[in-house]
């Protein structure tokens, strides 16, 4: 047995007898069924939202602190910052198994609205789309309520990638799945 595990076990058998005897069970047979545990390094699983209906897939991934903070200081960091920023994310984005990301149309996400809770990942915020209103201002949709605003392309707003489905592939599938 690995010495790193034997403090980890402890602990385990430790909040299985006491949950157990709390519970009124028998502490008895939870010392035999102590729960062993090893890390490993997982595969990174990337994950995507799937419309068939209107042949779309979403980027799914997880917004990071520095994301965050690129978004409230108006600067560009990822999944977050201006205009500019946001529409290069996209057209050099490698996600699950794809490189022909862009940037939605304000329709596009927009119409995400209806399927938000579905995401894994979301935030109440303004997402950039690839719509432009007049000259410098492009328009985001605020994601808790669906509605598009006009801001200026130095802005900094998040980003969520979009794909255009197999066309064949998008005609075989119910109307929007997770994968």
């Amino acid at each position: 047995m690995n010495i790193i595990n034997k403090p980890f076990r402890l602990l385990m058998l430790s909040a299985v007898l006491a949950t157990s005897s709390i519970a009124g069970g028998d502490i008895g047979s939870a010392e035999k069924d102590y729960i062993d545990v090893e890390y490993t390094d997982s595969t990174k699983v990337e994950d995507v939202y799937k419309q068939y209906k209107e042949k779309l897939m979403w980027q799914d991934e997880i917004y990071k602190d520095h994301e965050e903070g690129a978004y409230k200081n108006r600067r560009s960091s990822g999944k977050a910052g201006n205009w500019s920023h946001a529409t290069d994310y996209c057209a050099n984005l490698y996600y699950a198994g794809f490189d022909d990301w862009r940037l939605p149309t304000v329709s596009e996400l927009e119409g995400l609205h209806a399927y938000v809770r579905e995401l894994k990942y979301s935030l109440a915020a303004d997402f950039w789309t690839s719509t432009p209103d007049k000259v410098g201002f492009y328009w985001s949709v605020y994601t808790a309520d669906g509605y598009s605003y006009k801001h200026k392309k130095r802005d900094s707003h998040y980003i969520r990638c979009v794909r255009t489905l197999d066309d064949q592939k998008a005609s075989n599938h119910p109307a929007s799945s997770r994968l």
